[in-house]
C-alpha cells in the first residue's frame, strides 16, 4: 500500500532542464553544537549512491552552513541522529532552515542492519536568490507546498486502504478531484506531475485499475527516474514484476532462459516491452534494473549471468544515463561476488593506524565481522587466536568490530590474551552495510590478490580451517 510521503524517493528528484550553479543551506539550533550532520545528493534511484556526500560539525552555537554543488534541482538529504532529513533545493538560493530537536542515535541502532531513521522534510524558513538577493518566506517555498499536499493525500489514502479493507466502495475519483481543487492553481510542472502521480497512488490503493490503465494514465508517457513521485508510483506498479510474470505463463520461464542460458538483455527487454502495462523501450531497461538488484539475491538466477546482463546493458543503454546506472549498479552487485574486488574498508586499529585491504595482500585474509557482546562471536574468538599462532605466515584475521566504546575493545582484547588486527566499524560505519551484515558473526575469505574467495566464508567454528586447507592443497600451496 501507498500511504507514505517523499521520504527516500525524493532523494532521486532532479531535473536536466534547469542550470545553475549552486546553493547553499544554513541553521542554528543550539542543542546541535558539536553534532555532525552528513549532507547527501543520491544519483542512483536503484542502489545507495551518492554523487555528493559531506560531513561537517556544528560550532558551539549549534550553527551549520553547507554550501552544496547544484546544477539542476535535487533533493538534497540530511542524516543527523536518528533523522534522515530531505530538503528539495534549486540552483542559485540560499535555504534558512530550522532542525528538529536533536535525538542521538543509540548505540544498538548504529549496528543494527534493519534500523530505519525517522524520515521527515526539513522545515524552510526562508530561501533567497544569491543573485538578487530576494527573499520569500519559508511558508511560500515550493516545499511547504508539496508537505501540505501531502498531508491531505495522507488522509485520502487512508480513507481508500480503510474501504478496500473492509469491502467497502469509496468515491477515489471524488477524491482526487477535492485535492485538485486545492491545487490546481499552482501549474509548475514539477507539481503537476507530482499530483498526477499520487493520484495514480490513489487509484491502485483502491483496487480496481488495471496495471496497465494505471502506467499509461498516472505514470506515462514519459520515463522521469529524477522525480520522486514517478520513482515511488514506478516501484508500487512493478514491484516483482518479473516474479508474477514467471508465476502467470510462458514469459517467466522465456525470461529465465534469457538471463541463465543465454545473458541476451535486448530479448529481454523485449519480453518486458511486450506487456500492455510497459509502454517504451526506456521504461522497459528501467524494470529491467530493478528486477535485477532484486533478483540478484534469489536463488533461481545466475549470479553471474545477472552481471554479464548488467554489463551488457551499460555498453548498449537506452540512454547514457542508463548505461550509467547500469554500470553503477554491476559495481555494487559483484562487489561480494567470489573472483570480484570487495568492498573497500579504510578503518583504524586500536593504535589508530589507519588499515586498507590492499595492507594484507599477498596472504590469505579471514575478515570477521563481529562484537564484543555477543554469545556466537565470542565462541569463535578463540579459534581466531589459534589461527593467528598456526597459520600466521599464510593468513591474516581481521576482525571488524563494533564496540560501542573504543576503550572497552581495547580491555576486551587485552583481557583475554587476543592478539589478531582489530578495526573499529566507527570511522566507516556504512562497510556493515557494504558487506550486508545482517547478524553477527559473519565472515570472508580474500585470496592473496585480493580478491573474495569465500562470500561468505564458513566460520571458525563449523570448519573453517579445514576449508582453508582444502583450498590451499587444491592450488598446491601445502
Amino acid at each position: 500500500m501507498l500511504c507514505r510521503t517523499l521520504i527516500f524517493t525524493l532523494l532521486f528528484w532532479s531535473s536536466a532542464l534547469c542550470l545553475g550553479q549552486s546553493a547553499s543551506v544554513h541553521a542554528v539550533t543550539p542543542d546541535y553544537a558539536g553534532q555532525t550532520i552528513s549532507t547527501i545528493i543520491a544519483s542512483n534511484p536503484f542502489i545507495s549512491f551518492a554523487e555528493f556526500s559531506q560531513t561537517m560539525v556544528c560550532n558551539e552555537q549549534g550553527e551549520f552552513e553547507q554550501p552544496i554543488p547544484l546544477k539542476a534541482p535535487k533533493v538534497v538529504q540530511f542524516e543527523t541522529g536518528v533523522y534522515q532529513l530531505y530538503l528539495y533545493m534549486m540552483p542559485g538560493f540560499h535555504y534558512e532552515v530550522e532542525f528538529p530537536e536533536y535525538i542521538e542515535k543509540k548505540w544498538e541502532e548504529q549496528i543494527s542492519p534493519f534500523y530505519q531513521p525517522l524520515a521527515m522534510p526539513l522545515a524552510v524558513l526562508s530561501r533567497t536568490s544569491l543573485s538578487t538577493q530576494e527573499r520569500i518566506d519559508g511558508s511560500m517555498d515550493v516545499n511547504h507546498v508539496i508537505a501540505t499536499f501531502d498531508s491531505l493525500f495522507i488522509i485520502a489514502n487512508r480513507e481508500i486502504i480503510a474501504h478496500r479493507k473492509s469491502g467497502q466502495q469509496v468515491n477515489t475519483d471524488s477524491l482526487i478531484q477535492q485535492l485538485e481543487a486545492t491545487f490546481h492553481t499552482d501549474t509548475s510542472r514539477f507539481f503537476s506531475d507530482y499530483r498526477r502521480f499520487r493520484y495514480g497512488a490513489l487509484k491502485l490503493n483502491e483496487g480496481r485499475t488495471g496495471l496497465a490503465r494505471l502506467s499509461q494514465d498516472y505514470l506515462g508517457p514519459t520515463v522521469m527516474e529524477w522525480h520522486p513521485g514517478f520513482i515511488e508510483l514506478f516501484r508500487a506498479l512493478f514491484k516483482d514484476f518479473i516474479f508474477y510474470s514467471a508465476n502467470s505463463g510462458n514469459d517467466g520461464q522465456s525470461f529465465r532462459n534469457l538471463v541463465n542460458r543465454t545473458q541476451d538483455f535486448r530479448q529481454s527487454r523485449q519480453l518486458v516491452l511486450d506487456h500492455p502495462a510497459v509502454w517504451s523501450d526506456t521504461l522497459a531497461e528501467m524494470i529491467l534494473l530493478q528486477e535485477f538488484s532484486e533478483l540478484f539475491y534469489r536463488g533461481e538466477y545466475h549470479k553471474e549471468a545477472i552481471l554479464i546482463m548488467l554489463d551488457s546493458m551499460a555498453n548498449n543503454p537506452v540512454t547514457p544515463q542508463f548505461g550509467i546506472y547500469s554500470a553503477q549498479l554491476m559495481k555494487k552487485l559483484s562487489s561480494l561476488v567470489t573472483g570480484h574486488t570487495p568492498p573497500a574498508i579504510s578503518l583504524e586499529d586500536l593504535d589508530g593506524k589507519t588499515w586498507s585491504l590492499s595492507d594484507f595482500e599477498g596472504k590469505y585474509t579471514y575478515l570477521f565481522f563481529g562484537t564484543t557482546d555477543h554469545y556466537g562471536c565470542m565462541m569463535e574468538y578463540p579459534f581466531l587466536q589459534s589461527y593467528i599462532e598456526k597459520h600466521s605466515d599464510y593468513l591474516n584475521v581481521i576482525n571488524v568490530m563494533t564496540s560501542e566504546d573504543r576503550n572497552k575493545l581495547d580491555d576486551f582484547m587485552h583481557r583475554n590474551g587476543y592478539t589478531w588486527t582489530v578495526l573499529h566499524y566507527e570511522g566507516q560505519p556504512g562497510v556493515l552495510d557494504d558487506y550486508m551484515v545482517r547478524a553477527y558473526p559473519v565472515a570472508y575469505l580474500i585470496d592473496r590478490n585480493g580478491k573474495l574467495l569465500l562470500s561468505p566464508a564458513t566460520l571458525p567454528s563449523e570448519g573453517f580451517e579445514q576449508q582453508l586447507f582444502r583450498i590451499m592443497r587444491s592450488r598446491k600451496e601445502i
